[in-house]
């Protein structure tokens, strides 16, 4: 079964102050509350291993299944055959600002019981995280 949500908000920034800010892991903390740190291992293409350090939880490392710097990540997180779980940010810049949308979906068999309160946890937060992210891309970087 499939399922998906998506925030959208404006940052008076451009685009690829957006993308510097989603793509330093020691910042996540700051914009994204449920996350303690994010690391790119490696290159930043598709099939590079994320790895995510959630608040509570253990480390959970997710495959960049899409990027187009700096206007799209795409993030995923597979339980084999049964169940998916996606992230995706993607960054429009009109007149010198951005427009940031994240999307958090969901499909597999076995998605809704293995993957859903994680998918609705995520999406409940998403407007607010997103909000702070814009915020901290406009502010100066510290």
């Amino acid at each position: 079964m499939s399922w998906e949500r998506t925030a959208v908000v404006q940052a008076d920034v451009p685009a690829a102050r957006v993308w510097a800010v989603l793509l330093d892991g020691r910042r996540w903390a700051r914009w994204n509350p449920g996350i303690e740190w994010m690391l790119v291992e490696g290159e930043l293409a598709p099939g590079t291993v994320v790895t995510t350090k959630p608040k509570g939880a253990p480390q959970t490392a997710l495959l960049i299944e899409a990027v187009e710097p700096p206007r799209r990540l795409a993030l995923l997180l597979r339980i084999g055959p049964l169940a998916a779980l996606r992230l995706r940010w993607e960054l429009c810049e009109r007149d010198g600002a951005a427009e940031i949308a994240q999307t958090v979906a969901t499909s597999g068999p076995l998605a809704g019981p293995l993957l859903g309160r994680a998918a609705l946890r995520i999406a409940g937060g998403m407007a607010a995280n997103l909000e702070r992210l814009a915020a901290l891309a406009h502010a100066p970087k510290s």
